[in-house]
């Protein structure tokens, strides 16, 4: 800490103390800020990407049921119905 020639600390020391630590904290305050924008940008990215993996497997999926069904229509027809009988029981008043 800066002191006059008599050993004591002056206002105008405590003033230029003050303002560095404004700043300090501004410049802290912004940093803060840049890494919270890059932890944000880095989730939306793993997000989008978790998104587009998950719809790339629905797709599969999609593929593989419409496949099942064109190879053994009669099965499907038959799963489809007692899925709905099931769904009816489920759901009917009692």
């Amino acid at each position: 800490m800066a002191r006059s020639g008599n050993g004591t600390a002056t206002r105008d020391d405590l003033e230029r103390q003050i303002e560095a630590l404004k700043t300090d904290i501004s410049d802290i305050s912004q940093t803060l800020a840049q890494m919270g924008a890059d932890r944000r940008d880095a989730t939306v990215d793993g997000m989008r990407e978790t998104a587009a993996q998950i719809q790339r497997k629905g797709a599969a999926i999609g593929e593989q049921a419409a496949d099942a069904v064109r190879q053994q229509p009669a099965t499907a027809m038959a799963l489809a119905v007692g899925a709905g009988f099931i769904v009816g029981l489920m759901t009917g008043r009692r």
